[in-house]
């Protein structure tokens, strides 16, 4: 069962964990229904309902593999079809579900919130009002029908199911809530990290400051003051050496400067994306990289600017400290835009080290709505994951 769920591995995990409850509660209730109709509870009306639950299901299990590619909306799709087949064919067969299918309805538009864009949501709004009023329609439609059915059929259906839909919503509001708490912890965790960070980039940027560009134009001052002393002692051949050297010292300066605007904000990241600003930074690195790119669309600004820098501060993390001779840096845009900067490195114990520069970039990629997940041990190399929301949902 776990490799035919594969496909949902690479979902958020509370949606991931509210699709399986939902299938575990649908196969519970359908073998509940399926055991009684074999000890001998038959009715069409059971059949009905067990066909419709069976084929439920099945739509359920086709949404793995199309999450590989579509993410989130496949799966929500697919919950969306799943609910309102049950919800249908429930009431057909069995008006007095009609409370509980019409609550069914609108299961796909309270899990869709967090994942999906405001046109996705519309749409699930539009599903949900026409659903359950269509719905309730139909069960007051076959009621009439239906008046002459034996008491059991209709109490042996509700029996089976209704705990279903009980436990569904009840998970829904379980997730919410938690999902609330651990948002509001969240933000009051990043206030501190946003004003940490931003005082680890202004140190970073006068310490380079400082000990570049800085003591580059203090030897040019005593440079220029040389070459004023040359002229005056009438020794052009010395002035010029030295005016010469200060050209160069000048071009150093420029490159070092560049560089350093490159690494605030590179022009590239701006004009042409996140791809090319990392295969112009793979270029210029001190270890040779692996480059693995498909399908990579253009993202806003500030989630560019979230993967670029926290890969490449894996990059120069991993040239710096990791031993390794070749870096692997991998970037995948569907179903969600996701990158991985591995190495074979010596690797480290997280516990063990200070981990700011982690912090930083949690901080970026969390701050656009993205996860960042770290896997290293000693002697097994570091492998850095960030992880960013579809490209139309909300950030």
């Amino acid at each position: 069962m776990s490799r035919l769920l594969a496909g949902w591995d690479g979902l958020d995990p509370a949606l991931r964990w509210l699709l399986r409850i939902n299938l575990i509660a649908l196969t519970t209730a359908t073998t509940l229904l399926a055991a009684a109709y074999f000890m001998g509870f038959r009715h069409t009306a059971v059949e009905i309902d067990l066909a419709v639950m069976a084929v439920s299901i099945v739509v359920m299990l086709v949404t793995p593999p199309l999450c590989r590619r579509w993410g989130a909306p496949a799966a929500i799709t697919g919950l969306t079809g799943s609910a309102l087949l049950f919800a249908v064919g429930g009431t057909w067969a069995t008006p007095n579900l009609s409370p509980l299918t019409a609550l069914l309805t609108m299961v796909p538009l309270l899990v869709g919130f967090p994942y999906l864009s405001q046109r996705w949501i519309g749409a699930l709004m539009v599903v949900a009002v026409i659903g359950s009023a269509g719905v309730a329609a139909l069960g007051e439609y076959r009621r009439v029908g239906n008046v002459e059915d034996v008491w059991w059929v209709n109490a042996l259906v509700i029996a089976c199911s209704l705990p279903t839909g009980v436990v569904i919503v009840v998970h829904l509001v379980r997730d919410a809530y938690v999902r609330l708490r651990a948002q509001a912890d969240e933000l009051a965790g990043s206030r501190t990290r946003i004003v940490e960070v931003a005082d680890a980039a202004r140190r970073s940027l006068e310490r380079d400051l400082h000990d570049g560009a800085q003591q580059h134009l203090l030897a040019m001052s005593v440079t220029i003051e040389r070459a004023r002393k040359e002229l005056q002692a009438g020794r052009a051949d010395g002035a010029g050496a030295l005016l010469e050297q200060l050209a160069a010292d000048n071009r150093d300066v420029l490159l070092e400067l560049r560089e350093l605007a490159r690494g605030i904000y590179p022009p590239l990241l701006t004009e042409r994306g996140l791809v090319a600003a990392v295969q112009s930074t793979a270029r210029r690195s001190a270890v040779p990289v692996t480059l693995d790119v498909a399908q990579v669309e253009r993202h806003s600004q500030q989630v560019e600017a979230a993967a670029y820098f926290c890969i490449l501060e894996a990059m120069t993390n991993a040239v710096k400290h990791s031993g390794a001779d070749e870096l692997l840096v991998v970037l995948r845009g569907r179903p969600h835009l996701s990158f991985t900067v591995s190495d074979s490195g010596r690797g480290f114990d997280p516990e063990s080290v200070t981990r700011g520069g982690l912090v930083g970039m949690a901080a970026r990629i969390e701050a656009v709505g993205g996860r960042l997940h770290l896997h290293t041990a000693p002697g097994q190399g570091t492998r850095l994951v960030g992880e960013f929301p579809p490209l139309d949902a909300p950030g």
